[in-house]
């Protein structure tokens, strides 16, 4: 595994703790107020996502289950995990109100909440393009071992002796 990728990891969990926070802050203060809570509640679910199941799995998998996650598993939860990511501060960027009329400090809540899963999904963005570097040159090292191995030597009998 890549040196760099585990204290990306705790990047992306600091983030998503950020954002569990800012999210609750904005739930908190603008509860049956703003008619986009909604996607609030979306990332609140993202951070919550990406701290407990994502990242601890993403960290862990390589080392429990070396084979089957790197071929499967962890390409498809990284694209999801940053497939909501994407999803969620897209949704959000759209329906907030433009920064000059941004004058409260839920508003700007909102904002930050936008910045930060923005990055969270560039980190995503990232690692999603090393795991699905790694699952390709893992199957192209498959189909080369495949290819490349020499047939086993063909031996005749003789009087019930093997002759090579």
């Amino acid at each position: 595994m890549l040196s760099w990728v585990y204290p990306l990891r705790i990047i992306q969990v600091i983030l998503s703790l950020a954002t569990i926070g800012l999210s609750a802050y904005v739930i908190a203060s603008l509860y049956d107020e703003w008619s986009f809570s909604n996607v609030v509640y979306y990332m609140l679910f993202n951070g919550c996502w990406t701290t407990a199941i994502a990242v601890p799995y993403l960290g862990l998998a390589p080392i429990a289950f070396p084979r089957i996650s790197h071929e499967i598993v962890i390409p498809l939860v990284e694209i999801l995990t940053g497939g909501l990511w994407l999803s969620g501060w897209i949704a959000l960027a759209a329906m907030i109100p433009s920064p000059g009329v941004c004058k409260w400090a839920s508003c700007h809540a909102l904002q930050a909440l936008i910045v930060v899963a923005a990055v969270q999904w560039a980190t995503f963005a990232v690692t999603n393009t090393f795991a699905i570097l790694d699952l390709v040159n893992s199957r192209r090292n498959a189909k080369d071992h495949h290819e490349g191995a020499t047939p086993a030597p063909e031996t005749s009998t003789v009087n019930g002796d093997s002759a090579v």
